[in-house]
C-alpha cells in the first residue's frame, strides 16, 4: 500500500472518528437537559455578573447582546441559579397577500413558556397582543405586537426585536425564542390525526364553521380554533383558546407516543418555524416532556385595562397584577 493511499485512511478515519464523538456528545445533551442547556446558562450569568467579561464573542449569541440595565421595569430574576430556561413562542399569520401589505409579521400569540429543568415543570404566560409597552424600532410605545414587524419578521430581526420588548415589559431574561407560522400549525395537526377539543361557541366564517362541542380538529379546523376571537372577550378569548388548545395538542402527542416525532417534524418544517434552539437543545426538551404531565403545566394570561390613543385601541397593563405573576412564578 503507498504511503499516499495510507495517510488517505488515516485521515479518514480520524474524519470518522470526530463525527462519531460529535455525535455521541449530542446524545448525551439530547438524555441530559441540563448539559443541553449548560453552556449557553453559563455564558448568560456570566454577562449578567458586573465585573466578569466572558471569554467569548458577545456576538455569538445575539440575546447576551442585550442591555440587561435597560429593563428596570420589573426586578430581573436570576433563572440560571433556579435551573431555568425562558423560551418566547411567537406565532405569525403570513401569506404573500398579508405580506405585500406589511401585515404578515406581527405576532398575533406571545407566550413565555418558563421551563424548569429540576422540578420538571413548565410555566406559561400569555400576552395580549394589543399590550402597550416600549418596542423597539418605534420612538414611542406601541402594541406589542407590532416588535416582529419593526423588525423586518421572522428572516430578519423580528425575532430579536419580539424578545427585546418582552423582557423589557416583564423583567425577566428571555433565553431562547420559536417562532411558528401558523400554517406550520395545521401540518402537525394534521400529521397527528387531530386533535381533541371542546369547541365553546360556534365560530368562523360562513366558508367554513366550527360548531360548538366536542370535536376532533383536523388542521384547517384548528386554525379556525386558536385564530377567533369574535366574541366580546375578543383577544382573551383567543389567548384561552390557544392555551387550551396547546395543552390538547401536548396531551395527545405524549398519550400517543408521538414526542420523538418533534425533531423529525421540525426538520420538514424549518421553512416555517424560526429559533435560536440547537438540535440537540430541541431534542432534550422532547425528552424532558415525556416526564412533564398536565399537572405540571400552569397558565397564566397578563391582564389590563383597554384604552384609545388617537381612535386606536390598546391595553394597558395592571402592572402590580403583572409584577405578582413574574415574582412569584418566573
Amino acid at each position: 500500500m503507498s504511503r499516499k493511499k495510507t495517510l488517505s485512511i488515516i485521515i479518514c478515519m480520524i474524519f470518522f472518528l470526530i463525527i462519531v464523538l460529535l455525535g455521541v456528545q449530542k446524545y448525551e445533551n439530547i438524555k441530559n437537559p441540563h448539559k443541553a442547556f449548560e453552556k449557553d446558562l453559563n455564558k448568560l450569568q456570566k454577562v449578567q455578573e458586573p465585573n466578569i467579561v466572558s471569554p467569548e464573542p458577545l456576538q455569538e449569541r445575539e440575546y447576551i447582546q442585550r442591555d440587561l440595565i435597560s429593563q428596570p421595569q420589573v426586578e430581573l430574576v436570576d433563572s440560571f441559579k433556579k435551573n431555568v430556561i425562558n423560551i418566547l413562542l411567537l406565532g405569525v399569520d403570513s401569506s404573500e397577500e398579508r405580506e405585500s401589505i406589511n401585515m404578515g409579521y406581527r405576532s398575533d400569540s406571545i407566550i413565555v413558556a418558563s421551563v424548569d429543568l429540576d422540578k420538571k415543570e413548565i410555566k406559561m404566560l400569555s400576552i395580549p397582543r394589543d399590550t402597550y409597552t416600549e418596542v423597539p424600532g418605534s420612538k414611542n410605545k406601541d402594541k406589542i405586537n407590532h416588535a416582529m414587524a419593526f423588525g423586518g419578521g421572522p428572516k430578519k430581526n423580528g425575532n430579536q426585536y419580539a424578545v427585546e420588548a418582552v423582557e423589557g415589559l416583564l423583567g425577566i431574561d428571555i433565553h431562547y425564542y420559536i417562532t411558528v407560522d401558523m400554517d406550520a400549525v395545521k401540518i402537525v395537526v394534521d400529521s397527528i390525526g387531530g386533535v381533541v377539543i371542546d369547541v365553546e361557541r360556534d365560530m368562523g366564517s360562513s366558508e367554513k364553521v366550527l360548531e360548538k362541542g366536542e370535536k376532533r380538529l383536523n388542521g384547517e379546523e384548528a386554525l379556525i380554533y386558536i385564530r377567533n376571537r369574535d366574541t366580546p372577550e375578543g383577544d382573551f378569548a383567543r389567548i384561552g383558546q390557544q392555551q387550551r388548545f396547546l395543552l390538547a395538542l401536548f396531551e395527545q402527542v405524549k398519550d400517543n407516543g408521538k414526542l420523538s416525532d418533534i425533531i423529525p417534524l421540525y426538520l420538514k418544517l424549518k421553512d416555517k418555524i424560526y429559533t435560536d434552539l440547537k438540535i440537540e437543545q430541541i431534542g432534550a426538551l422532547a425528552l424532558l416532556l415525556k416526564d412533564i404531565s398536565l399537572e405540571d403545566i400552569k397558565t397564566f394570561t397578563l391582564k389590563g385595562r383597554g384604552m384609545r390613543i388617537d381612535g386606536i385601541y390598546y391595553l394597558e397593563i395592571d402592572r402590580k397584577y403583572m409584577e405578582d405573576i413574574v415574582k412569584e412564578h418566573f
